[in-house]
């Protein structure tokens, strides 16, 4: 058994293959975690039939099957998650769709994920949300990190402009580019700067 170390070693040693790690980092983690995946599941409008146990675990499968632990620090760590959660939301949101004749649309409220209150994308696709960001990343990748980190990671304004590097007037300017830039995209009113 492993002593219970700090989450940004265990994130570390876990990155590097030591399956103990991942184990406690799971197990420290997960309740922060599963609010992660309350949070995604909530801006994917309530699907039916996955819930946060299952996107955690899912997640995770994906993870170590697929692709690994990525990132050195909690921030990296939970960065990741997110990107994870999303993507696994958004496959299932595929896979459902596909079954229905002509597709569908899954409805995401968007203000719902941004801590400030937005009305800049108020309900958008949630496949067509994906691809836009795909564009975004294309476009400029540092963009397409704020709006991950703050959007998508729950992470402060701060903790990204810590993160990325860069001062918090950067960060909030790159935030409305990347909102008028995905509005555009999207096809729905640009942002109030303001908000």
């Amino acid at each position: 058994m492993m002593a219970v170390s700090s989450p940004t070693l265990l994130v570390q040693r876990a990155a590097a293959g030591d399956s103990d790690a991942m184990r406690a980092l799971f197990s420290t983690l997960y309740p922060d975690i599963k609010r992660l995946a309350r949070s995604r599941l909530a801006q994917a409008g309530g699907i039916t039939g996955l819930n946060a146990t299952a996107l955690v675990h899912e997640g995770f499968m994906r993870m170590a099957e697929r692709e690994g632990l990525q990132g050195q620090t909690r921030l990296q760590f939970f960065a990741y998650i997110g990107k994870v959660l999303r993507s696994v939301v958004i496959d299932y949101v595929r896979e459902r769709d596909a079954e229905k004749r002509g597709g569908g649309m899954t409805l995401m409220t968007m203000s719902a994920a941004d801590a400030t209150p937005a009305p800049w994308m108020d309900v958008t696709d949630m496949v067509a949300l994906d691809e836009a960001l795909d564009q975004l990343q294309k476009l400029d990748l540092r963009l397409y990190q704020v709006i991950e980190l703050h959007v998508f990671s729950g992470m402060s304004l701060q903790e990204v402009a810590d993160e990325l590097g860069v001062t918090l007037r950067t960060v909030n300017r790159d935030l409305l580019k990347a909102r008028a830039l995905l509005s555009r995209t999207l096809g729905v009113p640009t942002p109030d700067p303001a908000n």
